[in-house]
C-alpha cells in the first residue's frame, strides 16, 4: 500500500478561494511534486492519509474547499480516488465558536482538572450518555459532516435511543489489503475531545479506547492522532501499546519533519502543509509511505518506506536519512501467517446478496462492485431531499432516524443497504438521480 501523508492543512475561511490567499502558489507547488513523486516512485498512490487540522477554525467553508481540493486536484495527481482519504481530526478542526460556550467550558475544565489516574473511568461515562456526549463532539459537528463522508464520523458509543451502539465509535478504523494477503489495519484516534485556545502538553486527552487495540493473527496495524504522547494526559495506556504492537505510527500537530526509526515502530511526525507563516522554521512538507509485506510463513517482514518531502526555498526536496539516502527505509519482524486457502467449497459456498429489480439494468460491460465506500461518497452528492428519496425507496428509513443529523442518516443507510443486500440498487439510484431522472 502507498499513500500520500499530509498534516496541518489549515485552510482558513478569509484566505481560501481569494487571488491573494498566501497558500495558492504552495498548494500548486504540492500537487506538482506529488505528480513528480508519483512518476518517480513508479505507481499511484493507493490512499491519502490526514492525520488532523484540516480546516483552521473548524467552518464550514474551509471544509467545502478542501473537500474539492482533494477531489479536484491531490487525489487524481496522487492517482487515487476521493474514497480512498482517512482523516482524523485536530485542534483547528474544532469550531471555535462552539468551544466558548459554557457548557463546553465546564466539561474542559471538569475533564482537565480530573487526576490522570481517574479520568479514562470518566471519559467512559462521558462518551456513553447521550447528553454529556454531545457536548463533547458537538464543537467538531463540521469535521464529522465532512469526515462521514470518507466513512471517517466519530461518534459516542450510544445509539438514538440511549443505548450501546456497536457500530458507533469515536474513532476510526479502515482495513486494507496487503501484498501477502493479510491486512493493514488504519486506527484514527481523537486526541481534541477537549481543546480550546489553552491547550497544551498533558492537557489533551485521547478515547480510553486507543490504548486497548487488539493484536489478531494476519493484521498490521498503522495509528494516526493528531497529537502526539507527550500532549496527552492520559496518553500512557495508548503509547504503551503502540509500540507493543503498532508497527507504524502517524502524528501531526507539530510542524517539525522527523522520522523515528525504533527497533520495533517506526514513528512519523508530519510536517505542516500549511504551517504558519511567522513560524521561526517554515518548511511545509508531506511524505509518502509505502507499506509491504516482505517474505512468508515464519520468515515475514514489514517493510516500510518513507519519502520526506520539505519545501526549500523555491521547491520541494527530499530529506534524506541518515546516511544520506533519499528514502527512509526500515523492516519489522512479523508473527508466521498464512493466507487462508481458498477452496471450491469455499467458493460455493457464498451467496450473492439479492437486489431490487430496476428498469434501467442492462447488459452492458461488467463494472466493479459498488463499495459502501464509493456509494457514500456519491449519496452525498446529492441534495438532502434526493438523499431521502433514494432511502426511502429503498426502505431504509427507521422511526428513530429524526433524532439522527442528516450526515449520520445518509451513512447509517448506506450500511443498512449493505446488510440487507440493496447497495447496488442503491447505487444505480444515485446515478440516476445524478443523471437528471426523476425517481
Amino acid at each position: 500500500m502507498l499513500f500520500v501523508h499530509l498534516s496541518d492543512i489549515h485552510f482558513k475561511k478569509t484566505e481560501i478561494g481569494q487571488p491573494d490567499d498566501p497558500n495558492l502558489a504552495l498548494r500548486s507547488d504540492i500537487i506538482r511534486d506529488v505528480r513528480r513523486m508519483r512518476k518517480e516512485i513508479g505507481r499511484p498512490a493507493d490512499g491519502i492519509l490526514l492525520t488532523g487540522d484540516i480546516a483552521f477554525a473548524g467552518r464550514a467553508e474551509e471544509y467545502a474547499f478542501a473537500y474539492a481540493w482533494l477531489e479536484e486536484k491531490l487525489c487524481p495527481e496522487a492517482g487515487c480516488k476521493i474514497d480512498d482519504v482517512f482523516v482524523i481530526p485536530g485542534n483547528h478542526d474544532v469550531d471555535r465558536n462552539a468551544e466558548k460556550d459554557i457548557a463546553q467550558s465546564m466539561a474542559r475544565e471538569a475533564l482537565r482538572g480530573t487526576p490522570a489516574k481517574d479520568v479514562n473511568g470518566y471519559l467512559r461515562q462521558w462518551l456513553r450518555s447521550k447528553l454529556a456526549s454531545g457536548v463533547i463532539f458537538g464543537p467538531i459537528q463540521e469535521y464529522n459532516r465532512f469526515a462521514a463522508k470518507f466513512l471517517c464520523l466519530l461518534k459516542p458509543y450510544i445509539d438514538n435511543d440511549g443505548a450501546e451502539d456497536l457500530a458507533a465509535r469515536p474513532f476510526a478504523r479502515r482495513d486494507l489489503p496487503l501484498n501477502d494477503g493479510s491486512t493493514l489495519r488504519l486506527w484514527g484516534f481523537n486526541t481534541v475531545l477537549v481543546s480550546d485556545v489553552t491547550d497544551a502538553k498533558e492537557r489533551m486527552l485521547i478515547d480510553p479506547a486507543a490504548g486497548q487495540i487488539e493484536e489478531e493473527d494476519g493484521v498490521c496495524h498503522m495509528v494516526m492522532a493528531h497529537h502526539p504522547f507527550e500532549w496527552l494526559k492520559n496518553g500512557r495506556d495508548f503509547q504503551d501499546r503502540c509500540e507493543r504492537i503498532a508497527q507504524i505510527q502517524l502524528f501531526g500537530h507539530e510542524h517539525t519533519r522527523r522520522v523515528d526509526e525504533g527497533k520495533y515502530f517506526l514513528r512519523i511526525r508530519a510536517g505542516a502543509m500549511h504551517p504558519d507563516r511567522d513560524e521561526r522554521d517554515w518548511k511545509p512538507g508531506y511524505n509518502w509511505i509505502d507499506v509491504t509485506v516482505d517474505g512468508a510463513d515464519d520468515k515475514r517482514k514489514l517493510v516500510v518506506k518513507v519519502w520526506v518531502r520539505q519545501f526549500e526555498t523555491n521547491d520541494f526536496l527530499a530529506i534524506p536519512d541518515r546516511n544520506g539516502k533519499p528514502v527512509w527505509e526500515n523492516s519489522y519482524d512479523l508473527p508466521g501467517w498464512k493466507a487462508p486457502k481458498i477452496t471450491a467449497e469455499t467458493a460455493t459456498t457464498e451467496v450473492s446478496a439479492p437486489v431490487l429489480e430496476s428498469p434501467t439494468m442492462t447488459t452492458s460491460a461488467p463494472q466493479p462492485p459498488p463499495t459502501i465506500r464509493n456509494v457514500t461518497i456519491k449519496l452525498f452528492k446529492l441534495k438532502e431531499h434526493e438523499q431521502r428519496r433514494v432511502i426511502t425507496l429503498l426502505n431504509l428509513d427507521r422511526p428513530g432516524d429524526r433524532e439522527m443529523k442528516d450526515y449520520e442518516l445518509v451513512v447509517a443507510a448506506v450500511k443498512r443497504s449493505e446488510t440487507l443486500g440493496v447497495l447496488s440498487e442503491m447505487d444505480r439510484l444515485i446515478d440516476r438521480t445524478l443523471a437528471g431522472e426523476t425517481l
